[in-house]
């Protein structure tokens, strides 16, 4: 069995708009359709996959454990249909590259470059962590990584999100927002993030990326936030290593190492014509 694309579209916004509250009522409501539509499908998606989404007792919605796996992949190929048909996203030779304006003025940039590029271009702090990376063979608790961890946040995987278990005090996370607010933001999502925009689509399905292939990913991103919450938006450019890893348990963990600086490469972002991150801000260093 198989789908035409728009109908395609609309099964897998009612999959994961129904996974999402597990009211059917609820669903057809906000996406404008009928209860009987929002049944038909996901009785189609199931028979598609061979599998159950959902178990239904006195019609009470639940995920099944093969739906809630699914459900990380259908938000994934949603994001990258409205990225994509809106103009927001494409990919090339395998490498993500985001640039578009949010409902607030600001503006997100962000191009995933080959890992190879940051010896040539990469800033010291993302130099010394890849190599760090590799000689501490992924683990956290490794001697290789202490002088790293100051400058990590370390995320543990929560079902389709990921959770911030930890926070370095000297990570850019720290020194952008203040040492208050990103303490305050240990155990909260991903998608709660402060550092965390609408626009970065491609972040969750960066880390799932990593996580599943025990790898390491190197982005250049451009967009604006506060430096303080409910301040107003401040330019900042930063290089980021994303590093799957390893807790003591065998347990996978993501790490993100970043690096405010304008040593930035994104096609279509004209550098010249955006602020000039100050000397203060920047991250260029060795450790």
């Amino acid at each position: 069995m198989t789908a035409a694309p728009p109908v395609l579209f609309e099964m897998l916004r009612s999959f994961t708009t129904l996974a999402s509250g597990l009211n059917l009522s609820q669903t057809a409501n906000e996406l404008g359709v009928t209860r009987q539509t929002v049944r038909r499908h996901i009785d189609a998606l199931e028979a598609i996959r061979g599998r159950k989404l959902f178990e239904i007792s006195d019609r009470q919605y639940a995920l099944t454990p093969f739906g809630a796996q699914a459900l990380t992949e259908a938000k994934t190929v949603l994001a990258k249909a409205n990225s994509w048909l809106a103009g927001e996203a494409v990919t090339q030779d395998g490498l993500a590259h985001v640039a578009h304006n949010l409902d607030d003025g600001s503006s997100f940039h962000a191009q995933q470059h080959p890992l190879n590029a940051v010896w040539s271009f990469g800033v010291p702090l993302m130099q010394q962590g890849a190599q760090i990376w590799v000689s501490s063979q992924a683990q956290l608790e490794h001697r290789a990584m202490k002088k790293l961890r100051p400058y990590l946040v370390v995320y543990r995987k929560l079902r389709d999100d990921w959770l911030c278990v930890e926070i370095g005090e000297k990570s850019s996370y720290a020194t952008w927002l203040g040492w208050t607010w990103a303490k305050s933001a240990i155990g909260s999502s991903l998608q709660d993030d402060a550092m965390h925009t609408p626009s970065d689509r491609f972040v969750i399905e960066a880390y799932n990326a990593v996580n599943q292939n025990g790898s390491i990913r190197y982005d250049h991103v451009h967009t604006q936030l506060p430096r303080k919450k409910g301040e107003a938006l401040n330019p900042v450019s930063y290089q980021r290593l994303v590093l799957a890893c390893l807790f003591p348990n065998g347990q996978p963990a993501l790490a993100t190492l970043l690096a405010r600086t304008d040593r930035i490469k994104i096609e279509g972002l004209d550098t010249t014509r955006i602020p000039a991150t100050p000397k203060a801000n920047q991250m260029e260093f060795a450790i």
